[in-house]
């Protein structure tokens, strides 16, 4: 199964002060019970929760309480609007994935791969893998049951414009991609840039390589599948376009799939796993506090 909780526009269900209580009994109720993890539906597709990294000073003040020494340490050289989300960011993913393993958010052990992607511990795994991506102020953290999970997020600016996407092109798509696109040089929109840039880096943090100099390498289909999943209604099934990686195994090539999600006016969005299908979801984060359930 995969699990994806999209950080966006958290729903009105919920007050501030009533979200506090409500980290506050998950974390009471872990401490005394450790086996009362998440119930989880059947596990064969991906949940995508949503929620917005704008929060009060005393759930800001809560989350940063739950970050390890080295995270409060990273977040401190930060500039403090960028420190901000990235504490919220990380002790929202603490919350969400203590439920999912069934301890408090505090007691979530995170380690980081060679170039970078975090992990949970190996005594905590439970099978659980995860990824992160942010954009402004809101963050994804995709979580996966059965193998590798990549996902990106990035919110369209006004530098998005027409010359950016000009200039753009040549360092996303590579030769072959810029072959099968007419008129190249003015056809390409900035949309499509976007498009091309998340589900790239979605499939590069699958296979956990690092991004660096190879979005180019990634092959992607010109016809990229895109779905639409509203909040809180039923899981849709989705395909996922097979990608091609210059320098990866045969294997590798084989099992992986990309699709765009739209999640919101302006919200670039793209999951990519070991599989060509999925059930699809969007849930809202309060609501998975509230019912426990995925």
């Amino acid at each position: 199964m995969l699990v994806a909780f999209y950080v966006g526009g958290v729903s009105g269900d919920f007050g501030d002060y009533f979200l506090i209580r409500l980290y506050k009994m998950i974390d009471e109720g872990f401490s005394q019970h450790s086996s009362g993890a998440l119930e989880c539906q059947e596990k064969s597709g991906v949940t995508i929760v949503q929620f917005s990294l704008h929060v009060a000073e005393d759930e800001y003040a809560f989350l940063e309480k739950l970050l390890s020494e080295d995270e409060q340490e990273r977040a401190l050289r930060r500039v403090p609007e960028v420190r901000r989300r990235a504490v919220v960011s990380r002790g929202r993913l603490r919350v969400l994935l203590g439920c999912l393993i069934g301890i408090a958010p505090g007691e979530v052990e995170l380690t980081t791969g060679h170039f970078g992607k975090p992990y949970l511990s190996e005594f905590q795994q439970s099978g659980i893998q995860f990824n992160v991506a942010h954009s402004m102020d809101e963050a994804i953290v995709a979580i996966s049951y059965h193998g590798a999970v990549g996902v990106d997020l990035e919110k369209r600016k006004r530098t998005h414009d027409q010359r950016w996407a000009r200039l753009m092109s040549p360092t996303i798509f590579s030769e072959t991609e810029l072959k099968e696109r007419p008129a190249v040089s003015g056809g390409i929109v900035p949309a499509e840039i976007l498009d091309a840039w998340v589900a790239k880096e979605a499939v590069l943090k699958a296979i956990g390589t690092g991004i660096g100099d190879k979005l180019r390498k990634c092959q992607l289909p010109a016809d990229l599948p895109k779905v639409t999943v509203w909040t809180d209604s039923d899981a849709i099934t989705c395909r996922l376009a097979s990608v091609y990686l210059h320098d990866q195994s045969a294997s590798c090539n084989d099992r992986l799939g990309v699709t765009l999600v739209r999640l919101g006016k302006g919200a670039h969005v793209a999951v990519a796993c070991p599989s060509l299908s999925c059930e699809l979801a969007v849930r809202s984060f309060d609501r998975v506090l509230r019912d426990r359930v995925i």
